[in-house]
């Protein structure tokens, strides 16, 4: 699983593995129900200590993302549970506070970052299927039956 960590944000490591995770999920990328690289894997994949990959998957399973099947791994949740409206809400809106506090910090106005959240909301949302061709079947293959 290719995950982008960035040592020199500031962000933790297994903080921005979290983030990570939570974005794959909610794009689609991984599925529910998929089972996560094992903790020495991803470690090893990201060259970092297997103790933050802990860290980070315990913080999955906290927030109900992922469930930790002793002896089989780390999958995510089929079963993510809604939060209800109001704590849902409070949650996003913090978030956006959050956010646009540090976007007006960077110097970024209202529409800069109204059109990035788009932007990155589009690049969340599954392709559409195209419509199912049909076609007539032949005689050979209504005979063949």
């Amino acid at each position: 699983m290719y995950l982008y960590l960035d040592h020199h944000s500031g962000e933790p490591i297994y903080r921005q593995i979290v983030e990570a995770i939570k974005y794959k999920v909610a794009s689609g990328q991984v599925a529910l129900d998929e089972r996560l690289p094992s903790i020495r894997t991803l470690a090893e994949e990201l060259k970092i200590n297997p103790r933050t990959v802990v860290k980070a998957y315990e913080e999955l399973q906290h927030a109900g993302l992922v469930v930790m099947r002793h002896g089989q791994g780390v999958f995510v949740a089929a079963n993510q549970a809604a939060t209800p409206q109001a704590a849902r809400r409070k949650t996003i809106a913090d978030m956006a506070r959050r956010m646009l506090a540090e976007a007006f910090r960077l110097g970024a106005d209202k529409n800069e970052v109204l059109a990035m959240i788009q932007s990155e909301a589009d690049k969340m949302e599954p392709e559409p299927c195209p419509p199912p061709r049909y076609r007539r079947k032949t005689s050979a293959e209504i005979s063949a039956r």
